[in-house]
């Protein structure tokens, strides 16, 4: 499998567990501040998410131009997660 094809895979494994925690507090009817919504976590996780994401459309070889917004999407990204590690 190519890197493009692993961050991708990565990238819809994050989405999905962020979207799972997501789906359990709207049943549960509260947001815990204990719990991977409140403390950040799942924000944490659609974040690097979607930096994976980028990184694979980058990596395409089908990507014809650049498109100055995604990049400044990447490293605004790039930017937070290295400040919630």
């Amino acid at each position: 499998m190519s890197d493009r094809m692993n961050k991708l895979l990565a990238a819809a494994s994050q989405a999905s567990a962020a979207t799972t925690d997501m789906i359990e507090d709207v049943r549960d009817g509260k947001i815990s501040p204990m719990g991977n919504i409140g403390s950040g976590d799942t924000l944490t996780i659609m974040a690097d998410s979607l930096r994976l994401l980028i990184e694979a459309r980058q990596d395409s070889v089908f990507r014809e131009d650049a498109d100055a917004d995604i990049d400044q999407l990447h490293g605004a990204l790039v930017r937070f997660l290295e400040d919630r590690t």
